[in-house]
């Protein structure tokens, strides 16, 4: 995915919020942009749940052929919250406020292309953060880091967007359903205190990954440096997540498949233990290619 208008990085995840002038970006978003997009701008997303997900293809984008790119109908519906300080007599209160936003994307685009309903709809899935940029004449990103599952990014030209206030339960209710399978970054916790290139590759984060094995702000990270507090190199951490993006990122940079955790495993060992399919596919690309 590209940030190319403002001069970001050509390639990976860079939060907006991390760069200067975010906020004057976001403004000129919400005054000059059509108001279905300004409405989305608006959107915090972080803790959002994703409470339906479902896409329809619709046809396909880019010169006819078998190899344009397919465009799809994307229908979804996230539970968000925000927190309200009410300066009152008696002193400062907080309170949440919920709302579900229910969104339908045309003519969008899907990155990664796979991404399956049931990656998004698990008890222990949330977006850690989302941000909206305009990357063509016509065309819209919406770019979620989800957790922890990895990115998700939505290219699209027309989105129907629709925000309707909810009790506290329907937020907290999504917390209950049944996990997705993996013990992601949120309930295990370990990640958070891991080094800052695992943690970039276990959240799939690819521009945070970027930044910590070039020493972007601090020392370079070994490539296949192991944690030396939880026994993982960043290749493990990726694949024990099966973040595809941010495997096809360390094996580009020629992270070694033989290196091993704190318990002996290599990485398509850890992938295969973890079901970690679409990450057990780039491994054995690159067995083959090496």
């Amino acid at each position: 995915m590209r940030w190319s208008r403002v001069g970001w990085p050509a390639v990976g995840y860079v939060s907006l919020e991390d760069v200067e002038g975010y906020p004057e970006h976001l403004a000129r978003l919400v005054s000059d942009a059509p108001p279905s997009v300004a409405a989305l701008a608006s959107v915090t997303w972080n803790e959002a749940r994703v409470q339906s997900w479902r896409t329809e293809q619709a046809g396909r984008h880019g010169d006819a052929g078998i190899d344009a790119t397919p465009t799809h109908t994307v229908h979804a519906a996230f539970v968000i919250r925000n927190d309200e300080v009410l300066d009152t007599p008696d002193g400062l209160w907080r309170r949440w406020n919920h709302a579900r936003v229910s969104l339908r994307f045309d003519r969008a685009v899907l990155d990664p292309s796979d991404t399956d309903a049931l990656d998004l709809l698990g008890g222990d899935v949330h977006v850690s953060r989302g941000e909206l940029a305009h990357v063509d004449a016509d065309v819209w990103e919406l770019r979620l880091l989800v957790s922890p599952t990895g990115e998700l990014a939505v290219h699209f030209r027309d989105v129907v967007i629709e925000v309707r206030p909810v009790d506290e339960e329907d937020w907290s209710g999504l917390e209950a359903r049944p996990a997705h399978g993996w013990h992601g970054p949120v309930p295990d916790g370990w990640v958070e205190w891991a080094t800052p290139a695992v943690r970039a590759a276990a959240h799939g984060d690819v521009g945070g990954l970027s930044l910590a094995l070039d020493g972007i702000g601090t020392d370079p990270a070994g490539i296949d440096e192991v944690d030396p507090r939880w026994g993982f190199a960043p290749l493990h951490a990726a694949v024990w997540f099966d973040n595809r993006g941010t495997t096809e990122a360390l094996l580009e940079r020629g992270a070694a498949l033989d290196v091993q955790d704190a318990e002996g495993r290599t990485a398509l060992d850890l992938a295969r233990e973890r079901g970690s399919r679409r990450a057990e596919e780039l491994l054995l690309a690159a067995y083959d290619a090496g």
